[in-house]
């Protein structure tokens, strides 16, 4: 129940106009017809100020749900709804009560079911006491503290009872919910709040306690509220102590959390009604939920252990345009089927639970000036700061992005450092719902489904877009070295989900020491050739066009200081979507169809060939111009088996060249035509044709 809620409660049925003590007595009448009783000690009117004083005013409600679900039941396998396990079964007991010293309401009018005045203020000594209890399980009490209530020009009405429906036990109360939350007023507000919280469990005749805490709220206020739409929510400040029992330890660990200013505006209840509501339609309307919000310097401090306590802080949050697009939903009817002590079928628990998370969406959402200390040991902690994080445009449709900027731990567990200037997903494109949908069903109808049709399962649920950035990220571990990266991005995105049809990876910058290479004949490699620290850069970008057929690999480069540049590309025509749509099966045979264009491998020396070749002669005990006499004798021994002169001698030709004078070493295959794979293929019986048939060149420097 919100506190405006309340106020209504306390704040209509009747039917001809009233003022005065006539109004009131209606508004008593209609309370008790909603089962509510309301008592006081006194009502004073004076007529000239046209002002009702109550005195000792109390109200109350109370009551029982039987046959609850209070325990967990598994779902799985069912068929169709099942009936709960009685075992699982309680009775919930509740109770609320507000008591005020006095209730000071001025100008209350009741016409045709409906009532308004200009103010309603209660005493400075409000109480409300809220209990619950869950059978045989536990129970919890809430008493609170209210000083400076009140509500001006408030406007509302007082719905009937829902008609009895054993049927729609939840549902049927639906009207009776957006009567009472679209009210009227201009400000309704709290100027100081306090609460203490008591929770026990219960086993057998015994209580312990679980929690125990106290919550207080400064300026608490709600204003401008007209037909379910509030101009502004708003709170100067909140503190929240905290004790739970900690089930290993049996201790009570303490959690302390403040906040300051928090503020919402343009608040619309109307939507998130709607999301329930089975005569509102699923006609891609969007309703602004939230239009803005902000709140400022939280703190949060949570004991982990005895001594141990992990702190966060934050500077500012920020959200704006949360919204709800109503999906098709039977959530109402799920809650009916559980008070009749029904369990719904798993695919109809799962749907609903995807629809309504697709429901809302958030354009954009902040918090910055993150500080977060982490216990390490007696009396040692690490601190973890970051600049920001945000999120925007997240809905139903994908994700815009989600980025962390500024992060700094420069004291981690055994002197290991992190820094990152910034990271980002984003550009996240999620799978079309219809199929998820179908594929859910098929996963409940048949466990084994997925293992048998992954690529299936893939296609239904796997995002058709993803990209992630990072940079300036340096990583210091003692004993194994700082490894840095400078940039690092992807971008991959498919037409024919799930296998990317368009790709780019690019790295600049990334560094890492030899030391932390597990290989020990790797390192002394890399060692041997100079390097203490790697330093690469690469890149690669594939794209298939659905309209051309034409599948492309370009750019594909690798650098490293100090050894060289790779660089390759590689081109197909005519390359069938089912090669993408069934890799494994028909697209393997349609892919025959396809047509190579053209290659091309480049390599650019920086020294890696003459620290390889000195490593190895001295390695195996031989002059350098020996071991490259070898080498050269090797490539042409690997070239005998096409059985082409000409092509033999030309890479004993280029390898002899390149290994004399280490510069640059290029291979390109340029047919004058595109040629079709099972051309090449066919070739491979004469070996001797293919370097004519593909046009292959090698050349050194």
């Amino acid at each position: 129940m919100t506190l405006s809620t309340a106020i209504v409660l306390l704040s209509g049925t009747a039917f001809a106009q009233d003022t005065g003590k006539a109004a009131f007595d209606a508004y008593v009448e209609g309370l008790n017809n909603l089962g509510l009783e309301f008592e006081n000690g006194t009502v004073d009117y004076d007529a000239g100020s046209d002002t009702l004083t109550l005195t000792d005013s109390k109200f109350s409600l109370s009551g029982k749900i039987e046959d609850f679900p209070a325990e967990e039941t598994d779902v799985t396998g069912n068929d169709g709804a099942t009936d709960i396990d009685p075992s699982k079964l309680a009775d919930i007991s509740y109770s609320i009560a507000i008591n005020s010293g006095t209730v000071t309401i001025t100008g209350l009018t009741h016409e045709n079911n409906k009532f308004t005045s200009t103010s309603w203020i209660y005493s400075d000594d409000t109480q409300i006491v809220i209990e619950g209890s869950v059978e045989d399980e536990g129970r919890l009490k809430m008493d609170g503290r209210l000083a400076g209530m009140s509500a001006t020009n408030y406007e509302f009405v007082l719905p009937d009872l829902p008609t009895e429906d054993e049927s729609r036990k939840a549902s049927r109360w639906l009207p009776f919910i957006k009567a009472a939350l679209l009210t009227s007023y201009d400000e309704v507000k709290v100027d100081n709040s306090a609460l203490t919280i008591e929770a026990y469990a219960t086993e057998g005749d015994a209580d312990t306690q679980v929690l125990s805490g106290t919550v207080q709220i400064d300026g608490y206020r709600l204003a401008g509220a007209r037909d379910g739409k509030v101009d502004e929510y708003s709170i100067n400040g909140m503190t929240q102590v905290m004790r739970t029992l900690d089930a290993a330890s049996g201790q009570m660990l303490a959690q302390t959390t403040s906040q300051g200013k928090t503020v919402y505006n343009t608040i619309d209840l109307n939507g998130f009604i709607n999301l329930f509501d089975p005569s509102v339609p699923e006609n891609g309307e969007e309703w602004t939920l939230i239009g803005s919000g902000s709140a400022v310097d939280y703190k949060s401090r949570q004991e982990v252990a005895e001594g141990f306590a992990v702190q966060m802080e934050a500077e500012r949050a920020t959200l704006d345009n949360v919204t709800m697009i109503k999906r098709d939903n039977n959530v109402l009817s799920l809650l009916d089927q559980v008070l009749n002590k029904q369990a719904p079928s798993p695919e109809e628990l799962i749907t609903n639970v995807f629809q309504f998370y697709r429901s809302f969406a958030i354009g954009d959402a902040r918090v910055s000036g993150i500080s977060v200390i982490i216990p390490i040991g007696p009396g040692l902690e690490s601190a973890v700061k970051i600049k920001e994080v945000a999120m925007t445009d997240i809905g139903s449709e994908g994700i815009g992005e989600m980025m962390l900027v500024g992060l700094d731990a420069p004291k981690l567990p055994e002197g290991a450092s992190v820094k990152l200037d910034w990271a980002a997903i984003g550009n996240i494109e999620f799978a079309d719902y219809t199929p998820m949908e179908e594929m859910i069903g098929k996963l409940i109808a048949d466990p084994n489904y997925g293992e048998n049709n992954p690529l299936e399962v893939a296609r239904a649920f796997i995002p058709r877009s993803f990209a992630y950035e990072v940079e300036g990220l340096d990583v210091n571990i003692p004993d194994v070295g700082r490894t840095e990266i400078g940039k690092a991005e992807m971008t991959i995105s498919t037409t024919v989900p799930p296998i990317p049809t368009s790709l780019h990876i690019k790295s600049d910058g990334i560094r890492v020491p030899v030391s932390a290479i597990d290989d020990p004949e790797a390192q002394a490699l890399f060692q041997a050739l100079g390097l203490e620290t790697i330093v690469w850069s690469d890149e690669a970008r594939l794209y298939w066009d659905e309209a051309t057929l034409d599948l492309r690999l370009e750019r594909l480069m690798l650098e490293i200081e100090g050894l060289g540049r790779a660089e390759a590309s590689l081109r197909f025509a005519n390359v069938p979507k089912a090669l993408f749509e069934d890799p494994e099966g028909q697209g393997q045979l349609a892919a025959i169809s396809a047509q190579f264009v053209d290659a091309s491998i480049i390599f650019k020396d920086a020294g890696v060939t003459a620290n390889g070749l000195k490593f190895f002669a001295e390695a195996q005990g031989l002059p350098e111009n020996v071991l490259k006499e070898a080498l050269v004798a090797q490539a042409a021994q690997a070239t005998a088996p096409i059985q082409n002169e000409a092509f033999t001698k030309m890479v004993s030709d280029a390898v002899s060249t390149y290994l004399n004078d280490p510069k640059e070493l290029k291979v390109t295959l340029s047919p004058a035509n595109p040629i079709p794979l099972a051309q090449i293929l066919g070739s491979m019986a004469a070996p001797q044709t293919l370097p004519d048939l593909l046009n292959v060149k090698i050349e050194a420097n």
